[in-house]
């Protein structure tokens, strides 16, 4: 029984190593075709403007702390609900993309589906653990890892639908509060 699962533990880390290689440069190819470089310095996230303008409030001393602002926001992205202000629209418009950027890349969400058997392969490699059971965390974790193309569509429509909400609130704050 050992040597079975060896062998189907080598043929999943083989297709692991080839499915996360191929995912790797894939999302590479998806990066540069979109603009976007590596350790590239993000500016305004889908022209809802810099944070700096987010803190001015809680500089002036009348206002709640950015971290309440920013559950706040949170919270009306995930419910789909309607921001009250102008400002917590653009602060919800600006959370909102930023979430859709940085789950837009459907090769990093599968390379992270490759990457999660190797874990388990790798403890029977470095005799952690017997090839037996680290087979089964390597599925367990493989299994696991195909939430999150599911949670990736979730966070893509929810960001979509709360930038789509709120947009015209949002855009009549534009630049007189942005000075």
């Amino acid at each position: 029984m050992s040597s079975m699962s060896e062998t189907v533990l080598d043929v999943l880390m083989v297709l692991s190593v080839i499915g996360a290689l191929v995912c790797t440069v894939a999302g590479a190819v998806w990066n540069r075709r979109r603009g976007f470089t590596p350790f590239q310095v993000m500016g305004p996230a889908r022209g809802f403007g810099h944070r700096q303008h987010l803190d001015e409030h809680r500089r002036e001393g009348n206002g709640p702390h950015i971290a309440e602002r920013h559950r706040h926001a949170t919270r009306i992205i995930q419910r789909g609900e309607r921001a009250e202000s102008p400002r917590l629209a653009l602060l919800v418009c600006h959370w909102a993309a930023q979430d859709y950027e940085n789950w837009e890349n459907p090769w990093a969400v599968w390379n992270a589906v490759f990457l999660a058997p190797l874990f388990g392969g790798f403890l029977a490699l470095t005799d952690r653990i017997a090839p037996a059971p680290a087979l089964v965390t390597a599925v367990v974790l493989f299994v696991a890892a195909l939430a999150l193309p599911l949670y990736r569509v979730r966070v893509l429509r929810r960001s979509a639908w709360a930038i789509e909400t709120n947009r015209d609130l949002a855009e009549s704050a534009g630049p007189a509060s942005t000075t």
